[in-house]
């Protein structure tokens, strides 16, 4: 009520002003839009936003890369002017030529070639935990490399100048494909420079930058976050008005109300835009907001190197007792999961879903009496763990029907809420730790909750990271090195099936035959979730409400808002004090 009282009298105050005068004030530099549109977050490295569909909200209006989706779902330019395919069957050269756009970094520096070679071998580092790496192993020597077996140069990528880079590949490939791939929000370029800084560089503004339509102008976990126009983006900062790329000049996230303060706030006016809505309002709000479906599924992963989960029989019935019809009621926006894969992923075209194809691989009902079956003949009657999640109420509404019904099958279960922590670097910076984050990928967990995003529209780089043969993106395990190779790690979950590697590796050999390939990943999700190792539970939605006077904000394949084009309708009349004074 206090932020409605001061939003008032600055509206009082404000009035007389804009009556009395015809012309914009030469101090406005555009609209501040006050949403509300994620949970806390509490790390803005793109290679994370797979765990999140919170961070997901706001990653692709702060990173750009070479290509993205557009509203039917085609690839188009982006960060990238133009491409060429140069293919010389004597040499054996396949390779993709990309020259970039002219723009900026937030802080003023030109986006370069380099920035997008840096992040993908980033990605590919041998010593680097980085489950999205399969995206890229249609390049030359990408996979060697993350298996520890060439150097970093030897890697098919290469400036040839600083707007122009080169790819290499093995040989022929789906070319069709491998821009459907570069679509990601994932593969977005990155500062070496700025990385440098810290290891938790992604979680202070005053290292961060970005090169997306909007940069990280505040932002403090649990109180908010502040997105602010890049000014650099595709614009001469010299000559060209501010708002000729990005017509937003703000768009602020008060993380510290409480649901009912959000609510008040929107009722009254005060809050334009509305798509993290509050568990305890979904039900009496379903009717009257807009819904998109986001690639996104909450899953549980499974830790097989707890005894108690290396059977698969206590894993499927621990799946089998689970109602997710009931799930995705507690939830209101979402489906129960009918398999891993979601509906928008391609299949063989990017006409065709993946989903459809494959069909259900798992039931959305519960058979509890199944699932004591199960366990009998698996010998397990009882036992103790941990379902660790992030801290947010969606995530832990979840996890509390997840408990009862497994305790119910005669287990003890503890659910562990992990969010971030601040703490000075050794250069003395401030920054904040995603403690969850941090044990997931490390593998400290009984079962992890996440928000699983597809990386992409194709479905093989998600399934590749469950497999154990080079497939998983995980760091490589330094400490035994025997006969000359270090050790390939499995996924975070341990799990290793020679059946799935060999269906994984059958569709990476797969480079030209697109129905081909789709059998054999389809035969992996059907193998992955006949063990179970992973449970998806629902299919997010991005469900929002938006104030009239707002409009012009669109939505990406992956369910996630853009409001570079974004119109606020007599934008000067609602800029309240707190942000005024930010100005």
């Amino acid at each position: 009520m206090k932020r409605i009282l001061a939003f008032t009298l600055c509206l009082v105050m404000l009035v007389p002003l804009f009556a009395g005068c015809g012309k914009k004030d030469e101090n406005d530099k555009g609209a501040i839009i006050r949403a509300y549109m994620t949970s806390d977050i509490y790390n803005f490295d793109p290679i994370y936003a797979y765990t999140d569909d919170a961070t997901t909200k706001i990653m692709g209006m702060v990173y750009e890369g070479l290509f993205r989706l557009n509203k039917d779902n085609k690839p188009e330019k982006a960060l990238c002017k133009d491409y060429k395919i140069i293919e010389d069957k004597e040499t054996g050269e396949y390779k993709m030529e990309i020259t970039i756009n002219k723009t900026a970094w937030s802080d003023g520096r030109e986006v370069s070639v380099d920035d997008v070679i840096f992040a993908w071998k980033r990605i590919l580092d041998p010593e680097f935990s980085c489950s999205i790496a399969p995206m890229l192993y249609d390049i030359k020597n990408a996979k060697t490399y993350k298996s520890g077996d060439c150097s970093p140069d030897d890697v098919g990528l290469y400036a040839v100048d600083t707007k122009v880079m080169e790819i290499q590949f093995e040989g022929k490939i789906d070319y069709d494909a491998f821009i459907e791939t570069l679509c990601s929000p994932l593969l977005v370029p990155l500062r070496e420079d700025i990385i440098a800084k810290a290891e938790q560089w992604a979680s202070n503004v005053a290292i961060m930058v970005s090169n997306g339509p909007f940069s990280v102008r505040s932002f403090t976990p649990g109180e908010k976050v502040a997105l602010q126009r890049n000014s650099y983006y595709y614009r001469d900062a010299e000559k060209d008005a501010e708002d000729k790329v990005v017509k937003p000049y703000r768009i602020f996230v008060d993380l510290s109300a409480t649901p009912k303060e959000q609510m008040e706030a929107y009722n009254s006016g005060e809050l334009f835009y509305m798509s993290e809505i509050p568990l305890e309002f979904r039900q009496d709000m379903k009717s009257g907001v807009k819904v998109v479906d986001m690639q996104s599924v909450h899953t549980y992963y499974f830790n097989t190197n707890n005894e108690l989960f290396k059977d698969a029989k206590v894993r499927q019935a621990l799946s089998m007792a689970l109602d997710r019809e009931k799930i995705a009621e507690i939830v209101v926006f979402a489906k129960a999961a009918k398999a891993l894969i979601t509906d928008g992923v391609f299949d063989t075209t990017r006409k065709t879903s993946f989903r459809e194809e494959g069909g259900d691989l798992i039931k959305t009902t519960a058979d509890v009496q199944a699932a004591k079956k199960l366990l009998n003949q698996a010998g397990v009657k009882k036992g103790s763990f941990t379902i660790t999640i992030r801290d947010n109420e969606v995530d832990f509404a979840v996890a509390k029907y997840v408990k009862g019904v497994w305790e119910g099958l005669g287990f003890n279960i503890t659910i562990e809420k992990l969010s971030g922590k601040k703490t000075l670097t050794e250069n003395e910076y401030e920054v904040y730790v995603d403690e969850f984050e941090q044990a997931f990928k490390t593998g400290d967990f009984d079962v992890a909750g996440i928000d699983l995003q597809m990386f992409s529209t194709d479905a093989f780089a998600t399934l590749a990271s469950f497999a154990s043969n080079g497939y998983s993106g995980t760091a490589l395990d330094l400490s035994n090195k025997e006969g000359g190779g270090w050790d390939l790690k499995p996924s975070v979950t341990g799990y290793d099936n020679d059946k799935y590697n060999k269906a994984i590796e059958n569709a990476f050999n797969e480079k030209t035959d697109r129905a081909k390939r789709a059998g054999y990943l389809h035969e992996a999700e059907k193998i992955l979730l006949e063990d179970m190792v992973v449970m998806p539970l629902v299919t997010l939605q991005n469900a929002y409400a938006a104030n009239k006077s707002l409009s012009k904000f669109t939505f990406d394949f992956y369910g996630c808002p853009n409001f570079t084009n974004a119109k606020f309708k007599n934008y000067e009349l609602y800029t309240n004090a707190e942000e005024k004074e930010e100005k």
